[in-house]
């Protein structure tokens, strides 16, 4: 039936850790406004690719910086999108075992989850820490890609797009790990209201 289709579905995203219903805080409207901000950047990098490819093959005139451009708009898509994906249970997972254990069993399932969760706001805790000397560097030394006198693009912009988007990122694990944690605590599945921040 349509409406049990539709409890196993947010059963499904709660258990990986997100669900759409989780955008209405001012940090939900945050991560999710950076991860269209990403989507932006997406249709940018694609009208300009068309643009390089149409200005090769009719006029034999290739635009300058758009394999610079492309390189890191693809690294800046990423970090921008990585809180929201993950906000939302759409982070690619292999949940083969860990569903069914976190039905079997909600306490030891729910811990093993929180130790996942906590292990994933540290990776992002290291990159946004490893990430802050290079955008300081960058942005007081006026770091560049590209070559003088052709095409030159601030380093910056990306640096701080990693920085921001792991450490919000890391929020977002460490808000899930505190519910899973609570449901450890109480023997309990994690609700989708549970895991607002």
């Amino acid at each position: 039936m349509a409406g049990e289709s539709d409890v196993e579905d947010d059963e499904r995203r709660a258990a990986a850790g997100g669900d759409d219903r989780t955008a209405a805080s001012p940090f939900g409207l945050l991560v999710d406004g950076l991860g269209a901000v990403g989507s932006v950047v997406i249709a940018a990098m694609m009208v300009m690719i068309c643009a390089d490819v149409v200005s090769r093959n009719a006029f034999a005139r290739p635009i300058s910086g758009v394999s610079e451009l492309t390189a890191m708009g693809i690294v800046t898509i990423v970090f921008l999108s990585l809180a929201s994906t993950l906000r939302h249970g759409r982070m690619s997972r292999a949940d083969l075992f860990i569903d069914g254990f976190v039905m079997r069993r909600p306490r030891a399932g729910n811990m093993l989850e929180g130790v996942y969760l906590l292990c994933g706001a540290l990776v992002c805790g290291i990159i946004a820490s490893a990430t802050w000397p290079a955008f300081e560097r960058a942005w007081t030394r006026g770091e560049f890609v590209g070559t003088q006198g052709v095409f030159t693009a601030p380093t910056w912009p990306l640096r701080f797009a990693v920085m921001v988007g792991a450490s919000l990122a890391g929020i977002q694990f460490l808000v899930f790990a505190y519910a899973r944690f609570r449901a450890a605590w109480t023997g309990r599945r994690a609700s989708a209201a549970s895991l607002e921040p």
